[in-house]
């Protein structure tokens, strides 16, 4: 199996999406963000996604020359529209508001509307509380999760993060779908010929299933039956609602290439812990120091460190059909 660096998934990526279209700016965004995706093994959403994103600029799901602008202000607010690109480029345009604004202010909040799918939310709060700020991002995408009780998709598996400085090199990452499980996770099972385990999803008729074509037609399951149906239907208000972009159940799909621009929306928020309590990083480690005395407790976001460490010197393996088929989606048709 092949191994890539980190900067060769880089520039494939960049050099694929420019091949479709994209801009220059826009390619390199994403491609920068999948690169490290892949650094921390989450190909899923790392090369594993990338064909999505060829395919909707091929077909203006994701427009190629978008010009995300920030579009209303105020002291602790910024709202930018994506134009129907990607939101981590939207996300850039409003990033260094966001972290001067919180520094001013002590808390800010950042609203993206006309948006598509946001990839790795743990891109984002890595990138702030590099910055020294705690933050939280919620994202809604296409339905796919049946709310708890229901027997069609509803909400997407609308995911949510929490970073947080710590002391160490790498930041606290909390990243979370809340579904049950990833709906790529799903298509790869079923592209394997393999069960799923109970409890992820129904068929089309609403009958609990492990077989994952099934699921595929039918919808899947929020994590913790309630309790994740409850945080689905918060990501999809605070994302959704409250930024004027579509609901899940409204949007286009992301898994297919139909219904133009899936206009969902993400909102951050974005915290200065020197505003409130000066020794934030140090209580914090010692939180952490007595949570994993005499236990084999992992804080959330080393697992990526480690692995981003790794794949830093040794690259990463890729399957060479994975290769192969981000190069075909790039040829000019």
């Amino acid at each position: 199996m092949p191994v890539l660096s980190l900067q060769a998934i880089e520039t494939l990526c960049q050099e694929s999406l420019l091949a479709v279209g994209a801009s220059e700016e826009q390619a390199a965004i994403v491609a920068a963000e999948i690169a490290e995706a892949e650094a921390e093994g989450i190909r899923n959403v790392g090369l594993g996604y990338i064909h999505l994103y060829l395919k909707h600029l091929k077909v203006g799901k994701v427009k190629p020359n978008a010009q995300p602008a920030i579009v209303k202000t105020s002291a602790a607010s910024t709202v930018v529209d994506a134009d129907f690109g990607f939101c981590h480029h939207a996300y850039m345009v409003g990033e260094q508001r966001l972290i001067e604004t919180a520094r001013e202010q002590g808390v800010a909040m950042l609203a993206i509307h006309q948006s598509s799918s946001a990839g790795v939310l743990g891109w984002f709060v890595r990138r702030l509380a590099q910055q020294g700020l705690v933050s939280l991002m919620f994202a809604n995408s296409s339905k796919a999760v049946a709310a708890h009780g229901g027997k069609v998709p509803f909400f997407g598996t609308n995911p949510f993060a929490f970073g947080a400085p710590r002391g160490t090199d790498e930041p606290l990452v909390v990243d979370m779908a809340t579904a049950s499980t990833a709906r790529v996770n799903l298509v790869k099972a079923a592209a394997e010929g393999r069960e799923i385990e109970p409890g992820h999803a129904i068929d089309a008729q609403g009958n609990p299933t492990t077989d994952p074509a099934a699921g595929l037609k039918g919808a899947q399951l929020p994590m913790g039956g309630p309790k994740g149906f409850g945080l689905g239907l918060m990501v999809d208000v605070l994302a959704g609602v409250l930024t004027g972009s579509n609901c899940s159940y409204e949007a286009s799909m992301f898994a297919n290439t139909e219904g133009g621009p899936p206009n969902v929306g993400q909102t951050i928020i974005a915290v200065d812990p020197n505003f409130l309590a000066g020794n934030f990083v140090a209580h914090l480690e010692t939180m952490f120091a007595a949570l994993t005395e005499d236990n084999e407790v992992r804080i959330p976001g080393e697992r990526r460190a480690q692995l981003r460490a790794k794949h830093e010197v040794d690259g990463v393996e890729v399957p060479q059909s994975l290769i192969d088929q981000i190069t075909e989606l790039a040829r000019a048709e």
